[in-house]
């Protein structure tokens, strides 16, 4: 997932707080200070909704994103949050 600053565009996934939910699994990943990237559920197939939290901007969330799988391995998803500033 790439996350962005809505207004300017500057990605901000430093301290960023991602967490992917499907019924009763949940997973969290905090972005680190050089990345632009939040990567989570490795091989893992579902439907699940993601959030992404960071301090000074509103949280963002995406329902129902839906992950799939072929014979040997997950299709991935990508995704682009847009962090809006509080």
């Amino acid at each position: 997932m790439l996350v962005v600053d809505a207004d300017s565009g500057v990605p901000s996934a430093s301290g960023a707080t991602m967490t992917l939910r499907e019924g009763t699994y949940v997973e969290s990943t905090i972005g680190r200070e050089d990345g632009s990237l939040l990567v989570g559920a490795p091989e893992r197939a579902g439907t699940y909704t993601v959030t992404v939290a960071r301090s000074g901007f509103h949280t963002w969330v995406q329902t129902d994103v839906v992950v799939t799988a072929d014979e040997c391995h997950v299709q991935t998803v990508s995704l682009r949050a847009q962090l809006e500033s509080i």
